[in-house]
């Protein structure tokens, strides 16, 4: 089988995409015969520029007309679309993919022009493929959300994480700092931080802090976090110090608030990522997250935005033993690795060309 792997998202440009792209393309080459056509990201860790991604998009079409015959096209995400139309104009024969995050639907159903017209691009895509563009989902309710504006041909494959990553012990530094519970992610407000400062934090013991790491992308987030005393945000952290900061917190929290259809967390890597690094997390039982968390085994889902119910769970695993604390983040990093390695989903992919190939 030859397969062709596009995306416009991937390194050195930093994201959950990008981390996708790169991911499922190494473990993709081991299982068969896979080109990668990729449009890499600024030095910066942004993405490429508008000019440079329609640039890509004109020489990928081109390629796809003039090219030798591909068994399966996989296109990284919805956005590209029509070069999907373009592989089965030059072969009608060609399977093809695309990933689907939830954030790439969602999108359009925003205020704006620009949602507005991406609207447009959008439903426009669903009515030239729909019967043939065979749609991974990237959780369980991205896949509602591809049902719901019309593809047909939807498989779920969850995200993994490096099985390199769990081999943290709990808390093996008990000096790094005061007692903390940690947010890791961008501050947006679906994200929940300053609900969680706001809401959670002053029902806890008055010596935990809530310590912050992330880019501040929404200034007002930004704003009523710095402003609050019990609050230390540390902005963007290396990935070693990021791995500590995991392992030592009382918990992680991912406190996501519903935004009503206007955004979505697609699956949250970020809670695989806290489990494989040894800490205990905490999360909304929400969207795409359910998928990314075992409740009781790699984390604990609780409804959003209850405030009692989020300080109470802290403060129970807050007094859990250290032997407790250690068999607990050792058992869930075994799922993990069991479950939400990148060759599994490498491998269940791979199964999905084969399969898209004999209907």
């Amino acid at each position: 089988m030859k397969a062709l792997f596009i995306t416009r998202k991937w390194p050195p440009a930093v994201g959950g995409m990008e981390q996708y792209s790169w991911m499922l393309a190494r473990e993709l080459n081991h299982l068969g015969n896979i080109e990668v056509r990729a449009l890499p990201g600024r030095r910066d860790g942004r993405p490429p520029s508008m000019l440079g991604l329609a640039l890509f998009i004109c020489a990928t079409a081109f390629c796809l007309l003039r090219n030798v015959h591909k068994d399966v096209v996989h296109i990284g995400d919805l956005v590209l679309w029509p070069l999907g139309v373009v592989a089965r104009v030059t072969n009608s024969g060609t399977q093809c993919f695309t990933t689907a995050y939830g954030l790439d639907i969602v999108y359009g159903y925003r205020s704006g022009l620009l949602p507005r017209l991406y609207r447009w691009y959008l439903r426009l895509g669903v009515r030239c493929s729909r019967r043939w563009l065979n749609v991974i989902a990237i959780s369980n309710a991205t896949a509602q959300l591809c049902h719901e504006v019309g593809f047909e041909r939807i498989r779920v494959i969850p995200l993994g994480v490096d099985s390199d990553r769990s081999t943290a012990v709990a808390q093996g530094d008990e000096t790094v700092m005061a007692p903390y519970v940690l947010y890791v992610g961008r501050l947006v407000k679906r994200k929940g931080a300053a609900w969680f400062a706001d809401q959670v934090l002053p029902r806890l013991a008055p010596d935990i802090k809530f310590v912050v790491v992330g880019a501040a992308w929404d200034k007002d987030e930004h704003a009523a976090l710095i402003a609050n005393a019990r609050v230390e945000y540390l902005g963007v952290v290396s990935t070693e110090k990021m791995r500590g900061l995991r392992k030592n917190a009382i918990a992680v929290v991912m406190p996501n608030v519903p935004t009503n259809g206007k955004d979505i967390e697609g699956f949250g890597l970020t809670a695989l990522e806290a489990a494989a690094d040894g800490g205990v997390l905490v999360a909304s039982g929400i969207e795409g997250i359910t998928d990314a968390v075992i409740d009781g085994q790699t984390g604990f889902l609780l409804r959003a935005q209850d405030p009692q119910a989020w300080a109470d769970k802290i403060q129970g695993i807050r007094e859990w033993t250290h032997d407790r604390r250690v068999a607990f983040v050792r058992a869930a990093q075994v799922l993990i690795r069991e479950r939400y390695s990148w060759q599994r989903v490498a491998r269940d992919t791979f199964a999905f060309y084969h399969e898209s190939r004999r209907l």
